[in-house]
């Protein structure tokens, strides 16, 4: 197995700084043990330094750190720093030689380049590191002509036996590492892929959660927050303001809410399409609500998952088309029983009065269609011409008086005259008439209606008010809305579509006006025509 390593413990130390400065590090115990044998020899033995050839290996000591900083490594060959320990093998053979029994210890800084080759996954640097110690050991009196007396052969041979089995065992001790590195090396590998894995499940959940118009709140056994998304929370937020039961809340603060969602599905339950009101007036949200549990390995129950969809809107419209069907099928089916009465009468008695009256309902009828005709056209035709507003507004008063005068209601006029504007005369007599017939319908008997018209700002602006039932402000938010009628006058049974207002809102922003309103319950309303510059 090739290993390039200069010393594979410290591979991600000596990655970090360079293999000039790792193979000087390597090479730096040796010398510097040396160094302190050499200080011993001057203290104790220093006719030792005397010998010429002691000093030149003690020079080539120095030399071979120097060309671990001098040498360019990174251009040689990777395996090229062996020749470093290799040659420290045969120098410490040579020092221990010329030294005599006084430097016997020097043989035992061979360990430093064992230990250094050895410790490694290359089975040739073990057998460098085995095979090293013996030739420094074997050839040193050789090279220097020395006679080996038969002692020195225990030496020779035990201590470069002691040497291999230290190489052995830092070579095995090498494997172990390796294979652990390897392990960890993977470990950490597959918890990197599985950081990736997670982050990028966690941004398609986050993307999830946010792009669903439906809050979510995933809680602990407890009640307590796990996850939850930005429509939950945002809703969560306006059921804190509106009094009454909150079903995002697990209890009050004192006592467990058993019978909100929450409640419900830390008892177990799992449950759909609940329907939740939140307030018991305007405004009220309502939430449609579904809980699932979710368990643990042994089966034990650690929480639930919650979804609100808010069908406020769709139950909003529900109701409305529910009250739209009741009211349009009374306008149509009081008319119809009328005329219907009247033709039986006819049959019995021919009379003229009698088709009056089935004209006149026929005309109700015909009315009622039109305006549901108009109210569901997206288009409002408008042809503009030159009209007086003044006589409009008056011809309208006249035609309302037969209706207030059975109610005994007196129409008041404070019309400027000879206001003149472009506009649609019919569309703009439709408006009027249909602001006159609410003021009359919703007005007490003996009570009044006013009806105003005055330039302003190079057009003019037409008001009427009556002292009728009034509406509160919430009931004002929708009055312009089509089909509306306020629940006072569904109590009272005043008969209309609740078109009215809608229809006139529409005629007068296709003119390029602005319709307001302004009411008090009790007091009446002033419905405002703004059609100034």
């Amino acid at each position: 197995m090739q290993d390039t390593s200069v010393f594979m413990p410290l591979d991600d130390f000596f990655g970090n700084i360079g293999r000039r400065k790792a193979i000087f590090l390597c090479q730096l115990p040796l010398t510097l043990a040396m160094g302190l044998i050499i200080l011993f020899v001057l203290l104790f033995s220093p006719e030792t330094m005397a010998d010429a050839a002691f000093q030149l290996t003690l020079a080539v000591h120095v030399l071979m750190l120097v060309a671990c900083v001098a040498l360019p490594w990174n251009k040689l060959p990777p395996w090229s720093f062996v020749l470093i320990p290799l040659a420290d093998f045969l120098v410490l053979g040579l020092t221990r030689e010329l030294g005599g029994p006084v430097l016997s210890v020097v043989t035992l800084l061979m360990v430093f380049p064992v230990i250094w080759l050895a410790v490694s996954a290359s089975v040739t640097r073990l057998i460098l590191a085995i095979a090293g110690p013996l030739a420094g050991i074997i050839a040193s009196p050789y090279t220097l002509g020395h006679l080996v007396e038969r002692a020195e052969l225990i030496r020779m041979i035990v201590v470069p036996v002691i040497l291999a089995g230290v190489a052995l065992t830092a070579h095995l001790v090498a494997g172990v590492v390796v294979r652990h590195r390897d392990i960890q090396i993977r470990k950490d590998r597959e918890l990197v892929r599985l950081h990736k894995a997670t982050q990028d499940h966690q941004q398609l959940l986050d993307a999830v959660l946010e792009t669903v118009n439906v809050g979510v709140w995933a809680m602990d056994a407890n009640g307590d927050d796990i996850l939850t998304n930005h429509r939950f929370r945002m809703d969560r937020k306006s059921a804190q303001q509106i009094p009454g039961d909150n079903p995002f809340l697990t209890s009050d603060g004192i006592t467990e809410l058993s019978d909100s969602p929450a409640g419900l599905a830390m008892s177990g339950r799992s449950f759909t399409n609940k329907l939740i009101r939140v307030g018991n007036n305007n405004p009220q949200m309502i939430f449609s609500v579904a809980a699932r549990q979710f368990h643990d390995g042994d089966g034990r129950i650690k929480g639930s998952v919650l979804a609100f969809t808010d069908v406020t809107a769709l139950v909003t419209a529900l109701e409305a088309k529910d009250k739209f069907v009741a009211t349009v099928s009374h306008e149509l089916r009081t008319p119809l029983t009328s005329m219907l009465g009247y033709l039986q009468l006819l049959d019995d008695e021919p009379n003229p009065a009698y088709l009056r009256v089935i004209e006149r309902n026929a005309q109700r009828l015909l009315t009622l269609i039109n305006d549901l005709l108009l109210v569901a056209s997206e288009d409002l035709e408008i042809r503009r011409k030159p009209a007086n507003l003044s006589q409009l507004m008056d011809r309208a008063s006249r035609a309302a008086e037969q209706e207030a005068s059975a109610k005994g209601i007196v129409i008041h006029e404070q019309i400027d005259a000879g206001v003149e504007a472009e506009v649609d005369a019919g569309q703009f007599t439709r408006a009027v008439e249909q602001l006159l017939s609410n003021a009359i319908k919703f007005s007490p008997r003996g009570s009044e209606v006013t009806v105003a018209l005055r330039r302003q700002n190079g057009g003019f602006i037409c008001s009427i008010s009556d002292q009728g039932l009034g509406m509160t402000p919430e009931e004002q938010e929708q009055a312009f809305t089509k089909f509306f009628r306020s629940d006072q006058a569904m109590k009272t049974a005043i008969p209309g579509a609740g078109l009215g207002l809608s229809i006139s809102k529409a005629i007068v922003e296709a003119h390029g006006g602005q319709i307001d309103l302004e009411s008090s319950p009790g007091k009446g309303t002033t419905v405002t025509l703004n059609m100034t510059h």
